[in-house]
Parts: structure tokens; sequence; C-alpha cells
């Protein structure tokens, strides 16, 4: 089964004026760890909420909780300073699974 992983980062004014400079910032920074793990799965969609545009949400596939952890792990050191210069709290991380809802209707 494979999990999707939403991970939320809080940034700061200045990061968030120039979001997707950031986030392609950060995303170079830890997407060869990431692409490189055995649980990687797919790349991330990346969400700013329109309402508070500080607030940018990925969105990927990983293939397990397990590799998820073991993938936050390896990153620590390079997360660290990323937080510091672009954030103001530290990112969240929610695993999620699709329910299989059929969406398929005609409602006409």
């Amino acid at each position: 089964m494979s999990f999707t992983i939403v991970e939320t980062w809080y940034l700061t004014d200045e990061a968030a004026a120039q979001a997707t400079r950031t986030m392609q910032l950060i995303d170079d920074a830890l997407g060869d760890n990431a692409h490189h793990h055995p649980g990687w799965n797919g790349h991330a969609t990346f969400l700013q909420d329109r309402d508070d545009p500080r607030v940018v949400t990925w969105v990927y596939p990983w293939r397990s909780a397990e590799d998820h952890a073991d993938l936050l792990k390896s990153e620590e050191a390079l997360v660290k300073p990323l937080i510091a210069e672009y954030c103001t709290r530290p990112r969240e991380v929610r695993y999620a699974v699709e329910l299989p809802v059929e969406v398929d209707h005609d409602h006409h």
C-alpha cells in the first residue's frame, strides 16, 4: 500500500513572498536524498494556501511510514538550516491513505 505524505511548511513573510523560489531551494536541498531513498514513490505537488500564503503543503506518495521515518531521520541535518532561514517553525508531517470513494457519478 502506498502512503501519501502531507508535509506543511510555515514560511516567513519574506520566503512566502517568493514561495516558488523558496520551495525550489528547499526541494533542491532535499530532493537528491529523497529521490535516492528506496521508499521514494513519486514527485511532490506543492500547494500554497490561498488565505495564508505563508503556509505551503507538499503532498507526495511514499512506499511506507517506516521508509518515510527513515527518510526524515536521514534529512535532519539538511532540514535544520532551511527551517532556520525560511520558516517560522518546524514543518509538520502527516501520513494519509487514500479512501476508495467512488467519484465517477453523474449528478445531472
